[in-house]
């Protein structure tokens, strides 16, 4: 496998969270004027606990850690949220705090697993996570926010095409909701009636990658040739993106431009010495993306599109040991959703990359495809919800499938059940190495108010 793969895929498992998602009026998009809040209190406060429990079922291949089906997650999750209101201005502070308790299991012999190393055990203990905190004011049709934000500008659930701006939890891939999935980045945002989105964002991170060796860790291979990897930070920390936005009647329409840096760092050089590589250089990039998307509903039909031109993105080259190109790529995503049968809704995405400029011959395919297959099932008076869904990566690089109960016991209570596996055939695929990382993963969460 080439140094193109621990990249390839992250976006598309990223999306696949989305399953929790009734339709795609769900979107989370902290862009848009919040709603009046429902106290008349200037403080309220809300938070929740969950523990989630995930089994890793298969024997991973050679490269990582685990050695045999085991435990993968043992973790414990507090997030707590403060919200302020006072005539225009408003303020919400807003985290999280995890423990994998895994490490300190083994480490008292209660669960003999694999041994972690040090990376593992720093990564999973006392995680503590920024979700949206802000400070905002409104006035008439502006409002202005500064602080960290969730920035959603895209639902393509097979890849990206214009969610660009939105950091992502990949450690998991494929097996966190889409609340965890998204992450907050540090962002200045001006919001003109509802229509009009301006973002100055500053580049805080890559995407939240596993630790050396875990289950997914993309760079094991790399790893094991004894090579440094160094990480750069982006050259240039700010971006800046512009959307607009028109409803109609039946249909809502937007157009997009964005000059960021990409959160999925990319070969930038090779040091090589009498045996081989010695140190791999990555480094996030700069692209610029012009998009837009639109969506049309027509009874039980709703039909949606996303299109963009992706300037600067880079590419794995036929040699691996050269630095990725970058290139110029059209990314397309059309999608019809069926909502006619009782409790039942149906969703089909295809989706499109096609590369229409490069400086140098590529690895991969001028056309690349992506497909995505869900159903949703609601029952109980819809506190259970069933959902299947089927993922093919794009260029044929291997399928995710998913399955997922959701119950929600009671107001405060719920419980959630999913089965995820990795399927791939052959050596070149990008999911082959993480073929035998199939789990089972149960979640308890509590909430408070």
């Amino acid at each position: 496998m080439t140094p193109r793969s621990p990249w390839v895929w992250v976006p598309v498992l990223a999306t696949i969270a989305s399953l929790a998602q009734a339709d795609f009026f769900g979107d989370i998009d902290t862009t848009s004027a919040p709603p009046r809040a429902q106290s008349e209190r200037p403080i309220t406060w809300m938070g929740w606990v969950q523990h989630k429990t995930a089994y890793g079922y298969g024997t991973p291949a050679p490269g990582v850690n685990r050695s045999q089906p085991d435990l993968t997650r043992f973790e414990t999750q507090l997030y707590g949220q403060v919200n302020w209101r006072q005539d225009a201005w408003s303020a919400r502070l807003a985290g999280s705090i995890a423990q994998d308790w895994l490490p300190d299991l083994q480490e008292a012999e209660v669960w003999q697993g694999d041994e972690f190393n040090e990376d593992q055990k720093d990564a999973r203990r006392w995680q503590w996570q920024w979700a949206d905190s802000y400070l905002g004011w409104q006035s008439g049709d502006a409002w202005l926010k500064a602080g960290y934000q969730t920035l959603a500008w895209g639902e393509a659930e097979s890849l990206i095409v214009t969610d660009v701006l939105a950091r992502r939890d990949q450690r998991w891939p494929g097996q966190q909701d889409l609340e965890d999935t998204r992450l907050p980045i540090p962002a200045l945002t001006l919001n003109w009636a509802g229509q009009l989105d301006l973002v100055i964002l500053r580049w805080a991170d890559t995407d939240r990658l596993a630790s050396a060796y875990d289950d997914f860790d993309t760079l094991a291979g790399l790893r094991a040739t004894g090579a440094d990897i160094n990480q750069r930070k982006a050259e240039n920390p700010f971006g800046y993106a512009l959307r607009w936005q028109h409803s109609g009647n039946g249909y809502d329409l937007s157009l997009m431009a964005a000059d960021v840096n990409t959160y999925q760092p990319s070969l930038e050089a090779i040091t090589l010495g009498s045996e081989g590589p010695e140190a791999f250089t990555f480094r996030p990039d700069r692209r610029q993306i012009i998009g837009a998307g639109a969506q049309w509903v027509q009874g039980a039909w709703l039909l949606r599109t996303e299109q963009a031109l992706h300037q600067g993105e880079r590419l794995a080259t036929p040699n691996p040991i050269e630095p990725w190109a970058k290139t110029t790529q059209w990314r397309n995503m059309v999608g019809v959703e069926y909502s006619g049968i009782r409790q039942l809704t149906l969703t089909l995405e295809l989706g499109s990359q096609y590369l229409l400029d490069s400086a140098e011959p590529l690895a991969a395919a001028d056309w690349q495809f992506s497909q995505s297959a869900r159903a949703r099932y609601t029952t109980w008076n819809d506190r259970l919800a069933l959902t299947a869904q089927l993922v093919g990566l794009p260029g044929n690089e291997g399928l995710v499938s998913r399955l997922a109960a959701d119950w929600q016991v009671s107001d405060p209570l719920s419980a959630g059940l999913q089965w995820v596996d990795y399927q791939a055939w052959e050596e070149n695929q990008t999911l082959h190495p993480y073929r035998h990382q199939d789990a089972v993963v149960l979640n308890l969460r509590y909430g408070f108010y």
